[in-house]
Formats: structure tokens, C-alpha cells, sequence
């Protein structure tokens, strides 16, 4: 290498000038429990029900649940049987309508009316929130810059960070996308409690 000084003074000024959201931005989610280096059985404290890995086999999707305080959501085939269990971000102060919609618009890449340069891949619609807008599931965000797209953070599967829409991987929200006919069921809950 001719220049090593050059490439580490690069990465150290990198990690200094990207914002942490953008350092940690991801498209997966942290997994409820680490593996083991014993062979000690391992324990969780967590009650939440696992996530499955990202979607990817045709289903009939009937109906899902979202339930707002374990930031998850639950998709089922017609017979009720459940067939996914997914990690969501929602909206931050209860910004996700409660009760039961219908889905009634898809879009394959949409947008953030307020500012156009925030875009959404596989939006899959089923009410309207409070502002007025159109609140469904959709892959996480990102931001159209002249260095290319930037995904916003999206802690999924641990807390809200929308405006009320439902963010997923982009791999599910695809899944949801391409599986979920109109008209499907969605009932979004606080709590099972």
C-alpha cells in the first residue's frame, strides 16, 4: 500500500463525521438472545415470543395482529394458523391507530409527503392516522442523498421511531407486500393484557 496513512486518517475522520444514526441504520434486528461460549444452559429475561427469519415462501396472508408494547406483529393464514412472527417499529407516542382496518392500497415504492426525498419500500396500507396520512407496513425508511440512500435508524423489535407506520425489514415488508391481498385483516393492539 502507498498510502496507509492516508486510508486510516479516512476511516478515523469517517467515524467521526457520520451521525451515529446512520452508523448504526440496519435492516435486521437484534436477535433476544446471545449465544453461549459454556456449555451452561442459556436464559432470557424476555417474555416476547421470538421473531422468525426474514420472509421469503408464498403464503396467503388472512390476517395480522400488531401489538404495540412488544413491537411485533403476527401473520396468519386463513384458518388462523400463525405463520410469521416479525419485528416492527411503530409510532412514537401512539402515533399507530388502535382497532381493526382492512388493507386497501399497495404501492411498491412510495414517499413521505412532507419531504419527498424520505422513501418507502413495499407500503402496504390500512387506515389513516391522526395527521391524516396513510399508516401501513412498509420496509425502513430511507433518505435519497447525491452519496446514494441513507436508511434511517429503526430500532425494530425494541421500540416505536415512526409516525405511525408499521417499519419492517425490507425483506418482510416485500413478503407482506406480495402476500397480503386487499382487504386482509390488521388489528393493532396496545398490549395482550
Amino acid at each position: 500500500m502507498k498510502h496507509p496513512a492516508r486510508i486510516v486518517t479516512g476511516l478515523l475522520l469517517a467515524s467521526f463525521v457520520l451521525p451515529v444514526s446512520y452508523a448504526r441504520a440496519t435492516d435486521t434486528t437484534i436477535p433476544d438472545t446471545v449465544p453461549s461460549t459454556t456449555d451452561a444452559p442459556t436464559t432470557t429475561t424476555s417474555s416476547l415470543p421470538a421473531v422468525s427469519p426474514p420472509q421469503r415462501k408464498r403464503v396467503n396472508i388472512a390476517f395480522a395482529r400488531i401489538v404495540l408494547d412488544e413491537q411485533r406483529a403476527y401473520f396468519y393464514n386463513k384458518n388462523r394458523r400463525l405463520i410469521a412472527t416479525l419485528p416492527v417499529s411503530t409510532g412514537v407516542d401512539d402515533q399507530t391507530p388502535v382497532g381493526v382496518f382492512k388493507v386497501f392500497s399497495k404501492s411498491a415504492q412510495t414517499f413521505y409527503t412532507p419531504n419527498p426525498r424520505e422513501r418507502m419500500r413495499f407500503m402496504t396500507r390500512f387506515t389513516v392516522g391522526r395527521e391524516g396520512g396513510n399508516i401501513g407496513f412498509h420496509g425502513i425508511p430511507y433518505t435519497v442523498t447525491k452519496s446514494g440512500e441513507v436508511p434511517f435508524y429503526t430500532p425494530l423489535g425494541i421500540a416505536p421511531s415512526s409516525h405511525g407506520c408499521i417499519r419492517m425489514r425490507v425483506t418482510d415488508a416485500k413478503w407482506v407486500f406480495q402476500n397480503m391481498a386487499l382487504g386482509s385483516t390488521v388489528s393493532v393492539l396496545r398490549s395482550r393484557r
